[in-house]
């Protein structure tokens, strides 16, 4: 009897802990666990179901425990732990039920998700998964927002190697070295501050070899062969972040970051191209050569506040960025043509987003409401003549609610909606736009086993200074590009019905409707060439078309002892239309992986295949991609786990073209593009070397009670 009323104690003691860490940070999601209401409630339901995920509308709300803590050296490698969230053990890669689609927060704050991802998971103790969210965030997949311990305190630093090598020259002489990331971060945490300070340098290049490719213009009578042409691609970007996070007292928060990046990159296509004229069957011979090369300079700064006045919490977002952008852009012909263009692109961009919540009704119905404000400024000038060639403005308010009601345990009801004001400004057009959204979830839990969600959402997104720009060039003597400053906002409606038992197979279904999804559209252009002669030309413009995207998926995750295994397929059918053009692509795509992790060697061994095929539909044309591969990753720690290295092989075995093929229809040109990637996309080594160094109170605490973490 006395170990009966021992164990209980016990129980009670560490639900209760349990209860305490779970609403001290809700300050900025405002959803408490509904089965901490009272103790009884807490203790049947947490141990009868014996599961550390809750389950609400709009998100998961996941306890992180010894058992996801198990084999993972990180961050990244924790939350890969988590049904739905798969993990590269050899990039830190992570994807959500197959897209890396996926923004990291830390107690709901941006920062470099590279760096949350080398961080140590034991700073954190909860984390929420909110699918396809809303508001700013609306264009992820999801949103995954860590919390951090109260009572942490220590340091940490990290250095990080990431290679991918082919052993041959099959990418190009000289060009066995595709890709190199390199970071170096350190994090300290003591009583009231938290500081970090970042750097990473990125390198990439490949080549693309046996492109298949004509162009057929019908206006002008002729047809382009492209012989043997080839890509190239470099890339290289520098970036450097640093903030600070002061903890004013239990109520009161304030955050600051500055992020300095640069990136230079450089495409290239050359080809010699056969020329056949329709009429008198003549062919020409002539050579073509394109660049295109971008360098850019971003500032950003940001300010952030977390606040709490009795019931009520508030947030405050303050983000700046000063960009500048050059194009270079150099076309060659042999004939005797050419162009250069030398753009400078500056933009002013000011993102701020103030909120209030609080809950109601014990707990049952939360509420909060907010206003979001967004200013950007772009203008294009010739960097030559510094000449001014475009200038454009960007102004929304927008005004928003959220309500979240908990009907009784296990069923949810949450509705979103806001009214927003868009202003857009060039030199010759002006216009004001107002666009209405709503959201709506609904969750219910039939029983232990079994889970359901009910979603419908809309997204809105506005044009950039690419598609709204009044100023057009040809891009080469027969292709004319400008953009269109009436093109109207697009509002993407969604449903989705997701299916889940016992976490841990799902199925879910769902569409994606936009009548006015920005397209650009070829259309005959008639009047003087850069040749100086009149004639007809391909002309692409923006313009609002209509989109619908099909899917249904279904997913598994299971974790027996020392493996875990995961997989999931996805079937999707897209259709774009505009006026008397439509176009549909459809397939399956996929992924099956399993992993093993042996404690004592502290080593891990994963293999996966991948059915990475893509499928896009386009208003005059589509593009698929047919890309297959396995791979086999061996991870192994170090120095009481302090360096991990990482070893991962992609062999040249797969079952599909390997191939990618991008065609357009229109009255004014038809072409088709067969892109051979296999060279690119298999028999290649990814090496990736890591070293950690940490201390403090906190991760000493941690080591001495690991055992009663559950």
């Amino acid at each position: 009897m006395q170990n009966k009323i021992y164990i209980l104690l016990l129980l009670w003691m560490y639900f209760s802990s349990a209860h305490a860490h779970i609403l001290s940070n809700d300050l900025a999601f405002g959803v408490a666990d509904s089965t901490n209401r009272n103790k009884t409630k807490t203790l049947d339901s947490i141990v009868v179901v014996g599961d550390n995920i809750t389950h609400y509308a709009d998100r998961d709300v996941v306890r992180i425990t010894r058992a996801m803590r198990k084999g993972a050296r990180n961050t990244a490698q924790m939350l890969g732990n988590i049904p739905g969230i798969d993990c590269d053990y050899a990039t830190n890669g992570l994807t959500y039920h197959g897209s890396p689609n996926i923004l990291i927060l830390v107690d709901s704050v941006e920062k470099s998700s590279d760096y949350i991802k080398e961080l140590h998971h034991l700073r954190f103790n909860k984390v929420d998964i909110v699918p396809n969210p809303t508001g700013k965030y609306a264009n992820y997949d999801v949103l995954i927002n860590l919390h951090t311990k109260k009572d942490y305190e220590g340091y940490e630093g990290n250095a990080f190697n990431y290679m991918r090598v082919l052993p041959s020259d099959g990418n190009g002489k000289g060009k066995n070295l595709t890709n190199d990331n390199t970071s170096a971060s350190f994090t300290y945490t003591k009583n009231k501050w938290n500081i970090v300070g970042r750097y990473n340098f990125n390198f990439s290049q490949h080549e693309l070899f046996d492109v298949e490719k004509s162009e057929t213009y019908p206006l002008n009578r002729f047809t382009d062969e492209f012989l043997s042409p080839t890509k190239s691609e470099f890339s290289r970007k520098h970036n450097a972040y640093t903030a600070a996070d002061y903890q004013i007292n239990k109520d009161h928060s304030v955050s600051v970051s500055y992020n300095f990046a640069t990136n230079a990159s450089d495409n290239y296509i050359n080809s010699d191209i056969q020329r056949t004229w329709l009429d008198t069957q003549t062919i020409d011979t002539f050579s073509k050569s394109y660049i295109n090369a971008q360098n850019s300079a971003r500032h950003t700064l940001g300010a952030y506040y977390r606040g709490r006045s009795g019931v009520w919490n508030y947030t405050y977002d303050l983000n700046y960025i000063d960009e500048e952008w050059d194009n270079d852009k150099k076309l060659h012909q042999s004939t005797g043509y050419s162009s250069e263009y030398f753009h400078r692109n500056h933009m002013d961009y000011i993102w701020t987003k103030g909120e209030v919540n609080r809950r109601f009704f014990n707990n049952k119905f939360y509420a909060s409401a907010g206003h979001n404000l967004t200013w950007k400024n772009y203008t294009q000038e010739d960097r030559v003549t510094e000449s001014l060639l475009s200038k454009n403005k960007y102004l929304r308010n927008e005004f928003w609610t959220w309500l979240s009601y908990r009907i009784k345990d296990g069923t949810d009801l949450n509705f979103s909606a806001s009214a927003e004001q868009v202003h857009t400004e060039s030199g010759t057009y002006r216009d004001n736009d107002m666009v209405y959204k709503m959201t709506g979830m609904f969750f219910h839990r039939w029983n232990k086993w079994f889970w359901m969600r009910l979603n419908h959402w809309c997204n809105v997104s506005h044009p950039g200074l690419n598609l709204v720009s009044e100023y057009g060039y040809f891009s080469d003597s027969l292709t004319w590009r400008e953009g269109n400053p009436a093109l109207k906002t697009n509002v993407n409606q969604s449903s989705r019905i997701w299916l889940d038992f016992v976490n841990t197979f799902n199925i879910q279904a769902g569409v994606d409707y936009s009548p006015n999804q920005f397209s650009t559209i070829a259309d005959i252009g008639e009047g003087v060439l850069p040749s100086g002669g009149n004639g007809y030309f391909v002309k692409y413009t923006p313009q609002n078309a209509k989109y619908v995207n099909y899917w249904a998926s279904a997913y598994f995750y299971k974790k027996i002892k020392a493996f875990t295994l995961s997989g999931w397929v996805k079937y999707e059918k897209k259709k774009a239309e505009y006026e008397q053009y439509k176009n549909c692509n459809d397939g399956f795509s996929g992924n099956l992986s399993g992993r093993y992790y042996n404690e004592k060697q502290h080593l891990t061994v994963s293999l996966a295949y991948t059915l990475g095929n893509t499928y896009n539909a386009y208003v005059q044309g589509v593009s698929t991609r047919k890309l297959d591969y396995f791979n086999l990753t061996a991870s192994k720690d170090f120095f009481k786990q302090k360096m991990s290295v990482s070893l991962q092989y992609v062999p040249p075995i797969f079952f599909t073209g390997m191939r990618t093929t991008n065609s357009e229809n229109s009255a004014a040109l038809t072409s088709i593009e067969n892109l051979n990637i296999k060279k690119i996309n298999s028999n290649f080594f990814m090496l990736s070397l890591s070293y950690r160094f940490h201390g403090g109170k906190s991760v000493r605490q941690y080591n001495r009670s690991m055992s009663e973490e559950k």
